[in-house]
């Protein structure tokens, strides 16, 4: 999970609707408003930078027929706190983030490595469901840039880390964890492997006669800064963590 800035202005589609229909679901609009949908779709795939806004895993597109956009729309505080005449948590804007299908799904693109049959697997939304769990949880809305998690090199597992996360967010922090189970096996395999995909980087260049430093900084552009297209490349916090100083002088310029 890492810091997500998201665009002030709502998406005109769900501003319109929300105003003519300040208590309908988001299930109706979902179904009836297909350009809105697209519309938040875009916005929030914007915004994220194309990641999932808790495992960062990459947001992938349907490519073929029959397959499923590895992507679904996630309401932090559940729709069904909804009260009638009250907030409507279905249409608010700054409730919506953009994640993955957290395992569950077998249809969408490269499904051998995104979806498990085995619950253990699972993470992300379908796990936190409708638990009201707002108070309990991270909402990458509010988390502030510093750096808050770490990382095993042996097998990929995602810890708080300590040293850096603000104190009063410790505890949430590890709940996070648990809650949208971070440390499923798919996840902590793919992490795995990006560490290790650093790591034989970050040898080879120091062997050809770069300097660490160098090599720490030249790879944080690399696998860190957003494309042309504004996209991340996946475990964002992942490479932060390893990549450490490089990493951090590299998000200074974009705060």
């Amino acid at each position: 999970m890492k810091k997500v800035y998201k665009s002030p202005e709502e998406p005109s589609e769900l501003k319109q609707f929300r105003l003519t229909h300040p208590h309908e679901t988001w299930t109706y609009f979902h179904k009836h408003k297909r350009k809105g949908y697209r519309q938040i779709k875009a916005t929030l795939i914007k915004d994220q930078h194309g990641l999932c806004a808790y495992c960062e895993t990459a947001i992938a597109m349907a490519k073929v027929e029959g397959q499923v956009d590895d992507f679904r729309v996630e309401h932090f505080y559940p729709k069904a706190d909804t009260e009638f005449g009250k907030h409507n948590y279905h249409l608010d804007w700054w409730n919506m983030l953009g994640v993955c299908h957290g395992g569950s799904q077998p249809d969408v693109p490269e499904a051998a490595e995104r979806f498990s049959a085995r619950q253990i697997d699972r993470s992300c939304d379908v796990l936190k469901g409708n638990k009201k769990l707002s108070g309990r949880i991270l909402n990458p809305l509010k988390i502030p840039m510093t750096r808050i998690w770490c990382f095993s090199e042996y097998d990929g597992t995602m810890y708080v880390d300590y040293r850096s996360c603000p104190k009063k967010l410790v505890d949430r922090a590890e709940r996070t964890i648990e809650e949208l189970n971070l440390n499923a096996p798919r996840l902590c395999r793919m992490r795995k492997a990006l560490i290790e995909r650093l790591a034989e980087q970050l040898t080879d260049m120091v062997a050809e006669g770069t300097k660490i430093e160098t090599a720490l900084e030249t790879l944080a552009v690399a696998f860190l800064a957003p494309d042309m297209r504004g996209m991340c490349l996946p475990y964002f916090s992942t490479t932060r963590w390893y990549l450490a100083d490089g990493a951090e002088k590299l998000l200074e310029r974009y705060e």
